[in-house]
């Protein structure tokens, strides 16, 4: 079926979907998952587009799309063609001033932003958060509509492609752009959809950021075609990959060359050396079902339903394919750029290819070798031009065009075609540098930066290939004393992350060598030189190292590369916090067990270092993190039914008469539904039932305690305990988990990243949380000081926190004594807050001064009226 916009496409398979059910978009954010159906992307998308049109947007007008990979942004992306609203994707990754740049360039009349990203707010245009429901919620456009919004050939996307110190250079693509790369994909799938059923339904995770285009394509255009589930992580690392894979059930991981490296690392580590993995020659002989039997330990750890690698964004070394098609995979790669929407190659996964080839052309595009080697492409794929920088002024005439005489589009890369015409990539001809994440890198931004350092006579920056990929490396030419890690960390500060110094080496003479004349830089004779000169990068971006984290996270007192963190009193949510700050800062994933096995600050920044350069692990080995038992089996309904009756009889008998209880700020809970946190002060082991008690019904039953991991030492560690220890500790345990529907909490150990992920899972299930952010009792009533965990689950997991105030228990059943002592008791529900940024002490401070806001009072007399 061939149409002529996209709109007719969303008709044909996204809102076709609908009355299926289907799962479209899984977001995990590494602590709860949202999950989108074809109908709720469907009615989202149309709702979106009504916004747009009530907003006054017009056909042509533009939307900046900011943000990390959601359900959102595919519901936006796909509003705006209904609308007729030209897309504007900009990397999650960008700073607030290219991304500004880029809005200023476009004119848009809105920026759409995501949660991981900080905009500026500026006069002239709006700011829409991603996570606002109501933008896609409600009646939006009509079929009619949408067609006549969203013509055939009109400007659906504008992708910038350039660095952040200069006007960054945007492709223009159509609706007829995009549907040239989607026909012929779609053709190959129907031929061959009756083969597919056995992996129905076929669930893609997708690693590439939606403003890239193949990830785009992948996540937004391909899935709907086979009613698949497009599954979106925010972890890169290699344990966190295969768990995605492995629990969500996946088929095909989409990703970029670096990520199949680690994941290699890893495997490698995991299984072991086998002389069978290392004799290709004897491996290409071996059927496909005898890899499968032979490699069946590899299989075991990603899944039996994980059988192909989607690769893009970057080049692909020929031993990294080799590896994973030894080991039974299909592994599917081509060749595009951003200008072509994006696909020119494709390897088919049913035919078999030459080796280091990236495939042949797709249906509609033409492809030959210029006399000089360059790669030239011709088809309805193509762009038609650049948009215009602000120095050219806005409008939707191309700045520059990238073709020649007769309509061949130079691709700038050198390249090679075969009798059969297989393209294999030999190189670039442009000087511009590919990281491994795909991103493009200009030599003259980077450049512009370095020589903006004082010291610097002059530079010259090239790429570098170490471990298979390309890195950006700066010669310098330096005045005399000047400190050459000093100039880098400083320009690195001015850059955008990909753009960042990876290497760098000092020039023996007193000049660059350059042409007669014109002065060209002799770029190819530096980095032949460069090759052999490079020392080590700064191990921590520019301005701040890990001590300076570590500082932060403990309240100021200053620590060195041999504090040992058994010295600080970290609990295990406050690890979490700095393992989430440390990944955060460096832009990276830290394995938890590697992270626990660090037992100094140094071995913490040995760490980072060696993530951010993928070499192998340095001592302390990585730890296992052990699996924490969490209770789900407590939520059956037989379990539910007796914990129900339970506390409504003997439970609230054991313990309410003791409590003349007075409750108040029960209003506060009105309006609000599951799941939100309940965050009351410490003073007993009475406080749990105690707020139990003082819940409505509709609450009582649906709130999960946290309790303290080690208090049931006896029942998790059975072998360091006697029998008579272990027998009363797994009681306690077991009453907890089925009458007051509690669960572990570590406080000390290691393991609080698997603990917030069954936070959120809770809270997916429309539970609630009760936690007492003290992590203590107290003595005699006070309030102590809240720890940063709070802070970080009401802000990672976007859950309202309802402070508690309870008053009297301390007396009641205090700390020293062993029997409770009858006397009044007050609880107080406070307005509820929500959390918003990363700075978890004053989070955590804010909920605390909402729970000694609900003022103390003077205990009623005996007789009084109480509930």
């Amino acid at each position: 079926m061939r149409r002529d916009t996209l709109a007719g496409f969303f008709r044909d398979y996204v809102d076709a979907a609908r009355a299926r059910g289907r799962t479209f978009i899984l977001h995990d954010n590494g602590f709860r998952t949202r999950t989108w159906t074809y109908g709720e992307v469907a009615d989202g998308s149309r709702a979106f587009a009504g916004r747009l049109k009530a907003a006054g947007f017009a056909r042509g007008d533009k939307i900046v799309l900011w943000g990390e990979n959601r359900g959102e942004w595919v519901a936006a992306l796909w509003g705006a063609r209904l609308a007729g609203v030209v897309a504007v994707p900009v990397d999650y990754r960008a700073s607030a001033d290219q991304a500004h740049r880029i809005r200023d360039i476009v004119q848009a009349r809105v920026m759409l932003v995501g949660a991981e990203v900080k905009p500026r707010n500026a006069a002239g245009f709006a700011i829409w958060r991603m996570d606002d429901a109501q933008l896609f919620e409600g009646k939006g456009s009509e079929g009619g509509e949408e067609s006549e919004a969203s013509k055939a050939g009109s400007l659906a996307e504008v992708i910038f492609t350039s660095g952040a110190t200069a006007d960054p250079k945007g492709v223009t693509l159509t609706d007829a752009n995009i549907l040239a790369n989607i026909h012929p994909i779609e053709d190959e799938i129907a031929t061959y959809r009756k083969y597919l059923w056995p992996l129905r339904p076929i669930r893609f995770l997708n690693l590439l950021p939606l403003s890239h285009m193949f990830g785009q394509s992948l996540a937004t255009f391909v899935p709907p075609m086979v009613t698949g589930t497009v599954v979106f992580s925010n972890g890169y690392s290699p344990q966190e990959i295969v768990r995605q894979i492995k629990s969500r059930r996946v088929s095909v991981l989409v990703c970029v060359p670096k990520v199949l490296d680690l994941l290699r690392d890893h495997v490698e580590r995991k299984m072991g050396t086998d002389p069978i993995f290392t004799n290709r020659e004897k491996m290409g002989s071996v059927p496909v079902f005898r890899r499968l039997w032979i490699h069946r330990d590899v299989h075991r750890m990603f899944g039996w339903k994980f059988v192909a690698i989607l690769v893009g964004g970057a080049p692909l070394a020929p031993e990294l394919e080799q590896f994973w098609r030894e080991r039974g995979f299909l592994v599917i790669q081509g060749y595009g750029l951003t200008e072509t929407a994006p696909i020119v190659t494709l390897n088919h996964p049913f035919k078999k290819g030459a080796p280091g080839s990236v495939g042949t052309a797709i249906s509609g595009v033409d492809i030959k070798i210029a006399g000089d080697g360059e790669i030239l492409v011709r088809g309805p794929n193509v762009t038609s031009g650049y948009y215009p920088s602000t120095s050219l002024g806005a409008g939707n005439a191309p700045a520059e065009t990238p073709f020649d005489t007769d309509g061949w589009f130079h691709t700038g890369d050198v390249g090679e075609l075969d009798a059969e015409g297989r393209l294999t990539i030999k190189g670039r001809k442009k000087e511009m540098i590919v990281t491994a994440q795909g991103l493009n890198v200009f030599p003259d931004d980077v450049e512009r930066a370095v020589n903006a350092q004082r010291g610097v006579r002059d530079s010259a920056v090239v790429g570098l290939t170490a471990g298979g990929e390309e890195r950006v490396h700066a010669v310098l030419v330096l005045e005399s004393g000047a400190d050459a890690e000093a100039i880098v960390r400083g320009a690195n500060a001015a850059l955008e992350e990909p753009q960042r110094v990876w290497s760098w080496s000092v020039w023996p003479g007193d000049a660059l060598p350059r042409t007669e004349g014109t002065r060209k830089l002799k770029r190819r004779e530096v980095q032949r030189w460069a090759q052999g000169g490079a020392v080590a990068p700064p191990s921590a971006p520019p301005g701040q190292s890990v001590e300076d984290i570590v500082t932060a996270a403990i309240g100021g007192r200053p620590v060195t590369r041999d504090t040992r963190f058994d010295e600080l009193g970290l609990g295990s949510l406050d690890r979490m916090q700095l393992l989430a700050r440390v990944e955060d800062v460096f832009d990276t994933s830290i394995d938890e067990g590697e992270f626990a096995a660090a037992e100094t600050v140094g071995q913490l920044a040995n760490l980072v270092e060696r993530v951010e350069r993928g070499t192998e692990p340095v001592e302390p080995r990585a730890v296992r993190v052990p699996d924490i038992p969490f209770p789900d089996w407590n939520q059956s309904w037989p379990i539910r039914a007796i914990r129900r009756a339970s506390l409504q009889t003997w439970v609230s008998l054991a313990s309410r008469p003791w409590m003349r209880m007075t409750i108040e700020g029960l209003e506060n809970l009105e309006g609000l539904d599951h799941p939100v946190i309940f965050a009351p002060n410490h003073q007993s082991h009475m406080d749990t039932p105690a707020v139990l008690h003082a819940l409505p019904p509709r609450w009582r039953y649906r709130v999960s305690p946290a309790m303290a991991k080690e208090w049931f030492k006896a029942h998790f560690f059975p072998d360091d305990h006697p029998l008579g220890a272990r027998v009363r500790n797994t009681a306690s345990y077991l009453g907890a988990t089925i009458f007051y529907n509690a669960f572990p909490i570590p406080q000390y150990e290691a393991g609080a990243r698997q603990t917030i992920r069954y936070i959120g899972r809770l809270f997916d299930q429309k539970r609630s949380l009760l936690i007492f952010p003290e992590g203590k009792r107290t003595d005699s009533g006070e309030i102590n000081v809240f720890r940063p965990g709070i802070g970080l689950i009401g802000s990672k997991l976007g859950v309202p926190v309802v402070p508690v105030r309870i008053e009297g228990l301390d007396k009641v059943l205090s700390l020293r004594a062993s029997w409770p002592t009858r006397g009044p008791v007050r609880i107080t529900f406070g307005k509820p807050v929500r959390l918003e940024g990363d700075n978890y002490v004053e989070l955590a401070a804010k909920v605390r001064d909402g729970v000694i806001a609900l003022q103390p009072y003077s205990p009623p007399e005996e007789g009084s009226v109480a509930q």
